[in-house]
């Protein structure tokens, strides 16, 4: 048998590496075709050239790329399972590159698979422990597992790795803001608006702040800033002012003419001419019309109303001016007779009954001070929220307090 040559030799050694670069150009060629299909939304025709790409040059910087943007394909084509399998496949191929790791926890992080994204970003740090982006992810898995000192622990780190970037001063406004630290969180929020005027994500957080402090004018000149850039960001701010605002009485009045301006002494007569008639009954409503929609089980329970007279301790003075009382006073029950609520109009009708005096037989002799008939509804809203203290009763001296 012959021995080969080492020219012979040479040459075959020489070829190899000639082939290689062939085929990096080829998955060079291939990855330039599929990011223009993925510019072109053409995304599994995008995949197909990734495929390639990857296969082609496996390990390389083109295979690495190909990796990113075929994930990102799927995910622009709603097929996160696809996506993190691809993440997945990328991350056992280029075990070093915390980027993958990073991209892999922000899909979980996005699905609301807290556990997973910890692991992915936390595995990311221990490969690159200099990442803002990776502190900033595990920062935000943290807020929202309600690990408040973490989460702080992270952005805090995530400032001093990138001092001039907004987004470690708006995790830790985010984080002060959810512990109820307002006034910390304002500052946190101002300074990452002040790094970058265009950051309207902070604008938003801050407008959430002042609408938590109920500070709503302010929480209102955040949502009318978002508005001339962002109206989506302006409807969402506005939606959650609207949300949280306590439920208050807008306007009350009568549907059928309780005069509730009339004072001490009014006979029960002269408020309609049925009550002329001794032990007559006479239904009266008053109409409660509110700030915003209220839950209908809530305001439709008689029991979360009470009606009664008021005392010295409200305001407008005690029933009756704090006279005596006379025997003959008509009385109203503490419980409405009924509560028909409105949603389209936000409003509640409450009936009661007035009733006349038996008297001397021959007409009813009953008073009664309409002025001082106090109303409070302590219910709730569609949110839950409780009935503002503020503005939760009314009486015809008073008006809403």
């Amino acid at each position: 048998m012959s021995l080969i040559s080492a020219e012979v030799v040479n040459i075959l050694f020489n070829a190899i590496p000639h082939s290689q670069n062939q085929y990096d150009s080829l998955s060079n060629n291939a990855l330039t075709r599929g990011i223009d299909l993925y510019t072109n939304s053409d995304f599994a025709g995008a995949v197909k050239e990734f495929r390639r790409a990857i296969g082609l040059s496996p390990f390389s910087d083109n295979a690495a790329k190909a990796y990113d943007y075929m994930a990102k394909g799927y995910l622009m084509a709603d097929n996160a399972d696809a996506a993190i399998k691809t993440y997945e496949e990328a991350i056992r191929a280029y075990p070093a590159r915390d980027t993958f790791r990073i991209s892999l926890g922000d899909i979980y992080y996005k699905q609301g698979l807290l556990p997973e994204a910890e692991v992915e970003y936390a595995a990311a740090i221990k490969l690159n422990s200099e990442s803002a982006d990776s502190r900033y992810g595990l920062g935000q898995v943290y807020l929202n597992s309600g690990k408040y000192s973490e989460a702080e622990t992270e952005f805090q780190k995530v400032v001093s790795l990138s001092p001039g970037s907004s987004i470690g001063y708006y995790g830790l406004g985010q984080t002060y803001r959810q512990s109820g630290d307002f006034n910390d969180a304002i500052t946190q929020l101002e300074k990452a608006i002040s790094l970058d005027s265009s950051f309207d994500r902070g604008t938003l957080e801050l407008g959430y702040t002042y609408a938590d402090m109920g500070e709503m004018g302010s929480a209102n000149d955040m949502a009318d800033t978002l508005s001339a850039k962002w109206s989506s960001l302006a409807s969402d701010l506005t939606d959650y002012i609207y949300k949280i605002t306590t439920p208050q009485f807008l306007a009350v009045y009568s549907t059928n003419n309780f005069r509730d301006y009339l004072g001490p002494g009014t006979t029960v007569a002269s408020l309609d001419s049925t009550l002329e008639t001794p032990q007559a009954e006479k239904s009266f409503t008053m109409r409660f019309v509110f700030n915003k929609g209220m839950d209908p089980d809530s305001i439709q329970n008689p029991f979360n109303w009470w009606i009664n007279r008021a005392s010295g301790t409200n305001a407008g003075g005690a029933y009756n001016w704090g006279m005596s009382i006379p025997s003959t006073e008509a009385s109203i029950g503490a419980i409405p007779a009924a509560v028909l609520y409105d949603p389209e109009e936000f409003s509640a009708d409450v009936t009661f009954k007035v009733a006349q005096n038996v008297g001397d037989g021959t007409t009813g002799d009953a008073t009664i001070d309409p002025s001082h008939i106090m109303f409070r509804f302590n219910g709730k809203d569609a949110y839950g929220k409780a009935m503002d203290l503020t503005a939760d009763e009314y009486s015809g001296i008073t008006q809403i307090v």
